[in-house]
């Protein structure tokens, strides 16, 4: 591995904070504060949807980690998905946990309103709603986390939701 990948990851937090962000980087980072933080990502793809709104997707697959930028205007960050196993919830180490157990988790720090649902792709989602967080098992093993802020037209954070 790039010697100065390692030093990135040792600078990378990745503590998963609902409704705030990643480590430090918080939700409504701009995407020249990102770079500075994770490097160039390894691909950039943009979709637009049919409201006209662009989302741009960050792969950093050595990283573990896609981020997501949204945005009519200047984008910022709005969602992250992570797959790396070294990432943290709440001090605890996620991807060591049962499904069960991150439900518990989630519940002991103050969150509910769970939604459960077999994805066509074979995975298991847990939706903890008032988090915005989505949890993927496959044969009860975490595979990833997604969790994000709803972005309002003028490109802020809808702090509404």
């Amino acid at each position: 591995m790039n010697p100065n990948v390692n030093l990135m990851m040792n600078m990378l937090n990745l503590e998963i904070k609902p409704k705030e962000g990643l480590g430090n980087i918080l939700f409504g980072e701009i995407p020249e504060n990102l770079s500075k933080i994770m490097g160039e990502p390894e691909s950039v793809e943009d979709v637009r949807t049919d409201d006209d709104l662009k989302t741009t997707i960050l792969s950093f697959p050595d990283k573990g980690i896609t981020v997501f930028l949204e945005g009519l205007i200047e984008p910022i960050v709005s969602n992250f998905d992570v797959d790396n196993k070294e990432a943290t919830l709440f001090g605890v180490k996620i991807f060591d946990k049962t499904e069960a157990e991150a439900r518990k988790l989630m519940e002991d720090n103050g969150y509910g309103n769970f939604e459960e649902d077999e994805e066509e792709w074979g995975e298991r989602r847990l939706s903890c709603e008032d988090a915005l967080m989505d949890f993927y098992f496959v044969k009860g093993k975490l595979q990833a986390v997604n969790w994000g802020v709803y972005i309002k037209d003028d490109g802020t954070i809808d702090s509404d939701v």
